[in-house]
């Protein structure tokens, strides 16, 4: 039963799914859903380290898109699970020129949500000739004060779960979490204290993730699995030089853009969509009232639901060849 306010899409059902060969022996997961003669419009799951899921799709409405959702080098159903090797922010944009490619698409929508979002803005900027516009959902812009917040400042509103966190490493080393972390999971010998660590590091980020309290504990299945990726993501700048993606925003200064961001996101804050905005003069910024991070909380669901309507209401398609 649904509630009377619910904002989703009925989830489409998959029309086809599978397994893309890449570069350095990985495999991708793919599935296909909604309307195959529509636009196209690919989804980037989060992260890093996270996964596609068929709820995304209660945000998109299927007989108006084609939808491509994958699960990114190690992550979800991609093989080999967990691989750290050849898993970059680059080869990611590599793979998802591969995956247009295979489902013979000339330009799609590109969407993507926290770690998805900079992967979508990534790709939009390597790529502005294969985008008809990007939706950027509680974006993250990686710059070292957005990775310092993200270990570090969340203490000013979450202490007794920060403290919990820094518990885990050396007093002495608890002024930089983000390399005290990433050392002990993607150095240490000691795997059982590596995984520990990781888990525990995927619990932090979960502590702060949503604005309403969670009606369930965290599924710890891949708990670990996430916590090393987003380690070695991390420990490399998540592969990304300081100001990248603003210094780069001018490659798509024609895209239509929609950004999304909850006011109160407290692990992508509302700052980030700011600054791109400030660079794309043309994109349009809707901070939300009432939200945070999580999606599928109803003050941020109401607004997603409109994201790809609001992107087509900016896109010219006179001459769209998809």
């Amino acid at each position: 039963m649904r509630r009377l306010d619910d904002p989703y899409h009925r989830i489409s059902p998959e029309l086809d799914s599978g397994y893309l060969q890449v570069a350095d022996g990985h495999r991708l997961y793919w599935e296909e859903s909604g309307n195959p003669e529509r636009l196209p419009i690919v989804l980037v799951h989060g992260g890093p380290g996270g996964s596609n899921a068929a709820g995304y799709r209660a945000f998109i409405d299927s007989e108006r898109f084609r939808i491509i959702q994958f699960d990114q080098r190690g992550c979800g159903r991609s093989e080999p699970k967990g691989l750290l090797a050849s898993n970059s922010l680059q080869s990611t944009l590599a793979d998802m020129e591969l995956l247009r490619q295979h489902f013979d698409i000339e330009r799609w929508i590109v969407a993507g949500g926290s770690w998805g979002s900079t992967v979508a803005l990534a790709y939009g900027e390597a790529y502005p000739q294969r985008c008809l516009g990007l939706l950027l959902v509680s974006l993250w812009l990686c710059r070292k004060q957005d990775i310092h917040w993200w270990y570090q400042g969340l203490e000013t509103f979450f202490p007794e779960l920060w403290e919990q966190f820094a518990a885990k490493v050396p007093a002495s080393e608890r002024h930089n979490l983000c390399s005290a972390y990433s050392r002990g999971i993607l150095q240490g010998e000691d795997q059982v204290l590596a995984d520990k660590l990781a888990t525990q590091l995927f619990l932090y980020e979960e502590g702060f993730m949503r604005f309403d309290a969670p009606l369930a504990p965290p599924d710890l299945a891949n708990a670990a699995t996430y916590g090393r990726i987003f380690s070695h993501f991390s420990s490399q700048g998540f592969f990304l030089r300081e100001n990248q993606l603003l210094e780069e925003a001018h490659r798509i200064a024609d895209l239509p853009v929609v950004l999304i961001s909850g006011r109160y996101d407290m692990c992508t804050p509302p700052n980030n969509a700011y600054a791109l905005r400030q660079q794309l003069h043309n994109a349009e910024l809707i901070i939300v009232p009432g939200a945070g991070h999580n999606p599928t909380e109803l003050a941020l669901a109401r607004v997603l639901v409109q994201g790809c309507s609001k992107l087509i209401a900016r896109m010219d398609l006179s001459n769209c060849e998809v």
